[in-house]
């Protein structure tokens, strides 16, 4: 019986720390753990994430271009940019010429963003700052005709500062496009995770409109986008 106790409790112990760190990449344990565990595996991220990103010109692209349809000129944010997923496939679209930002906590995925920029020949396209989305204060006026988030709304320490600076940040006219954990996916970060749903009622209350819901990612993450109105007034004070 005692046996049976300890194997019990080691599975409960795996299960706990393959939820803490790997599926929660230690967004329990705040900001600084985040970092430290992007810093750790910035070297092979893009190698353990090519079966998903392989799909991105199919799957990223068409969105990214209905929503510069809106504002092509203007800039575009990615927040949470990674090794620069979004940023640089802005980059080597021909039919966008506004300037780029990405925005990333980890020095260590930025600096990795950087060779593949370099290496694309699009490294005048992009700026990379080092920066969180809940943290928009070097933008006090809206700025962007894009601003995207992609698998790292539930690692935010505040999210709903986050979205709120993100749509401030937004012109009027302009998209923003976040993804978020399904259902079946959310209820292995009780308390972390976002669904479409959540999100889509806060969009609501920021008064955002044509809020659209796509699946994404064999039904792991759903992406939301939405437009800020043309005629939306100041933004109010931020949640915490």
């Amino acid at each position: 019986m005692m046996i049976l106790w300890w194997l019990v409790g080691l599975c409960l112990a795996a299960a706990l720390i393959y939820s803490t760190l790997i599926l929660g990449e230690g967004t329990y344990f705040g900001r600084l753990v985040v970092r430290w565990i992007y810093s750790r595996g910035a070297a092979i991220y893009d190698r353990v994430r090519q079966p998903v990103t392989a799909s991105d010109a199919a799957l990223l692209v068409p969105p990214l271009r209905s929503a510069l349809l809106h504002a092509p000129l203007a800039p575009a944010l990615d927040v949470a940019t990674g090794t620069g997923r979004v940023a640089l496939l802005l980059a080597a679209e021909p039919w966008y010429s506004g300037a780029i930002v990405g925005l990333d906590l980890t020095p260590a995925m930025l600096a990795i963003a950087r060779q593949k920029a370099v290496a694309a020949g699009v490294a005048e396209r992009i700026e990379w700052l080092i920066g969180s989305g809940d943290r928009l204060q070097q933008w006090p006026a809206p700025r962007f005709g894009l601003v995207t988030c992609l698998e790292a709304l539930e690692y935010f320490p505040r999210p709903r500062r986050a979205i709120a600076e993100m749509w401030r940040v937004l012109i009027p006219g302009g998209t923003l496009m976040i993804s978020t954990w399904t259902p079946r996916y959310a209820r292995w970060l009780p308390g972390k995770a976002w669904t479409a749903v959540k999100l889509v009622g806060m969009l609501h209350g920021l008064g955002a409109e044509a809020i659209e819901t796509r699946p994404w990612q064999a039904g792991q993450y759903d992406l939301v986008l939405a437009r800020k109105p043309k005629d939306t007034d100041p933004a109010p004070a931020l949640p915490h």
